[in-house]
């Protein structure tokens, strides 16, 4: 998620140049056999139908392993990671344990404009959070949106098929304009589920919160996010 450029003079200018998550480039990364996406998902919860499609069963061993955090990521980042996921409504916080151990989690520079990066490496997805520029910005208010909005990345890589997605996608309301080929209408639909989940998992839609790809929020999240809480375990 690419940080806002510091436009002193017209506030606008700051809204209009939200950025970005990587997320494109990631999903092109090479990965094994194993690691592609089958109907949009590389994982499956069922181990039959993960053997019929060729694709990855989410053991319970995976479900209950957790994040990864690097050796870059201090006791107090790690405790302000854990806080973003705390802060998500329950329902999120259920489809985020179940990814979770999938995770390797880094806190540095993410890219050369971003806030946050999710790159799919192998069989597991890492997470870069650059969380003092985050956190001077926009303190846990931020953090709890980058996080959660790079979970959701993973969340919909991992786990989610296009059967889902594609009908979540249609409940995201268009962006404005296409300045930049990448937000607004512009934005790519793996960027509007992300920024989409992370405000339905906090209820905060970002109201003076300049992060994002200027998508407007679902008409309601209760009733954009319904097909997430549902999703068996």
């Amino acid at each position: 998620m690419r940080e806002p450029l510091r436009v002193l003079v017209v506030v606008l200018a700051i809204v209009l140049t939200a950025g970005i998550v990587h997320a494109r480039a990631s999903q092109g990364t090479a990965r094994p056999a194993g690691a592609y996406q089958v109907d949009g998902a590389a994982y499956r919860l069922d181990a039959a139908q993960a053997r019929r499609t060729g694709t990855i069963h989410l053991s319970d061993d995976l479900r209950r392993a957790g994040f990864r955090f690097g050796p870059d990521v201090s006791a107090d980042d790690q405790a302000a990671i854990l806080r973003a996921v705390a802060d998500a409504r329950p329902e999120a916080q259920r489809l985020i344990g179940l990814i979770d151990g999938l995770v390797d989690m880094h806190v540095g520079q993410a890219d050369a404009n971003a806030l946050g990066v999710t790159q799919t490496t192998g069989t597991r997805y890492t997470v870069t959070i650059d969380l003092g520029r985050v956190a001077q910005m926009y303190g846990q208010r931020g953090i709890d949106r980058v996080v959660l909005h790079e979970l959701g990345h993973v969340l919909d890589f991992a786990l989610l098929p296009t059967e889902l997605t594609t009908p979540l996608d249609a409940g995201i309301p268009q962006g404005w304009g296409c300045d930049d080929g990448e937000t607004g209408a512009c934005a790519p639909r793996t960027e509007r589920f992300a920024e989409s989940f992370a405000k339905w998992a906090t209820g905060d839609i970002g109201v003076d919160l300049y992060i994002g790809y200027k998508i407007p929020p679902p008409p309601s999240l209760e009733a954009w996010g319904a097909p997430l809480a549902r999703l068996r375990t």
